[in-house]
């Protein structure tokens, strides 16, 4: 069930925050991991497409003879024209310029007016990947020129259930943009104090409309390995409606956050009681250092009725309004004054640290050193 409709305002609030005030203290703004670009839809056979993301500008391309897709910077390095003017001829995309033609891995392989090419590869590709009908690029901040065929240390995360066709595709929401830095998804799920504030209202879904004498109680637990290369934590978060003050243990439900990366993927798990079981999978994808394009798709079994679908996804994306009302108009404090009841957030923040290289954070970002090396919690 499509709500493509529901596009989030754009006006700016009344407590709306100017980039210059907020920018003390975050880390880099796009920290190594995969990012959803765009559904595979999108890109047809023999199309290229430019996208200005991640800090950089990008061309995307689909071969005209078979379903791979490319990325590749999207300046000839030639003289600069945009490749994505150009053309696709067959597995090659030709630039709009001189007829320079490369290859997926960024190697120039025709010059039409010279029997000279030059050697090597001339353009910085990405490890590009198609998951259940979406195209993702893995993107790194450091180190030697970018490659297509290069070594990355984790996968896109698939739904298992999806695959083997014990879940279907039941929708997406494109969510627009928000103005906010992509931590504070990670941000959120160490901060298991302000579930009881903010998330404990049942909204009507899609909306900030709150239901009278209804409210939510929850109870989370964030599990986090620190061991290095785990590129993954989950947040387990059990529900239950309260009317009146009243519980409705019927109503007690299970869902798991698993995080993937930076934030930039994640998965929610929800067991629905007497209905079964529902996969939201959200993306970020940073347009800007505080600019996130936002998407949500998400599964279900066969069994369960649409309806139910419709109202456990968008309660879940009310909820997640709350928590955007507030990351846009927030500030980032790298040494936080926290109590003894707040969650872990300096643990994540030293586990969310492997992101981005210490050395390329501390010389272009100089207040992610304090970030990096934040005290024990």
């Amino acid at each position: 069930m499509g709500v493509g409709f529901l596009k989030r305002s754009t006006k700016r609030s009344a407590t709306t925050v100017a980039d210059e005030y907020r920018l003390d203290g975050y880390p880099p703004p796009y920290p190594d991991g995969w990012y959803r670009l765009m559904c595979s839809d999108s890109l047809r056979r023999g199309q290229a497409r430019y996208l200005e993301c991640l800090g950089r500008a990008l061309v995307l391309w689909r071969r005209e003879d078979a379903d791979d897709v490319f990325a590749m910077t999207a300046f000839c390095p030639h003289l600069g024209a945009n490749l994505a003017a150009g053309r696709v001829c067959a597995d090659r995309i030709e630039c709009p310029f001189h007829g320079w033609q490369f290859t997926g891995d960024g190697r120039a392989v025709s010059v039409p007016y010279s029997a000279h090419v030059p050697s090597g590869a001339a353009a910085e590709t990405f490890p590009v990947e198609e998951v259940h009908g979406h195209i993702f690029m893995y993107h790194r901040i450091g180190g030697p020129s970018r490659r297509a065929d290069e070594e990355v240390p984790f996968g896109v995360p698939r739904v298992a259930e999806f695959d083997d066709g014990r879940f279907v595709d039941r929708g997406h929401y494109d969510a627009g943009r928000t103005r906010t830095h992509i931590i504070e998804m990670i941000e959120n799920a160490a901060d298991t104090a302000h579930f009881g504030h903010l998330h404990r209202g049942l909204c009507v879904p899609w909306t900030k409309v709150p239901v009278p004498g209804v409210d939510l109680e929850h109870r989370a637990d964030l599990r986090i390995d620190d061991a290095v290369g785990t590129h993954t934590i989950a947040l387990d978060v059990e529900s239950v409606v309260k009317v009146l003050d009243r519980r409705l243990e019927r109503t007690r439900a299970q869902a798991r956050a698993t995080f993937t990366g930076p934030g930039s993927i994640i998965n929610f798990r929800i067991a629905v009681p007497d209905a079964g079981e529902i996969e939201i999978v959200q993306t970020q994808l940073p347009v800007a250092p505080f600019e996130q394009q936002v998407d949500f798709h998400w599964y279900a079994e066969r069994k369960i009725p649409r309806l139910v679908v419709w109202w456990v996804v968008g309660n879940w994306v009310s909820q997640w309004r709350h928590d955007v009302g507030i990351w846009e108009s927030k500030a980032f404090r790298s040494a936080p004054v926290l109590c003894r009841d707040d969650g872990p957030v300096m643990r994540v923040r030293r586990w969310y640290a492997q992101f981005f290289p210490e050395t390329t954070a501390c010389q272009n970002h100089p207040q992610t050193a304090s970030f990096v090396k934040s005290p024990e919690q």
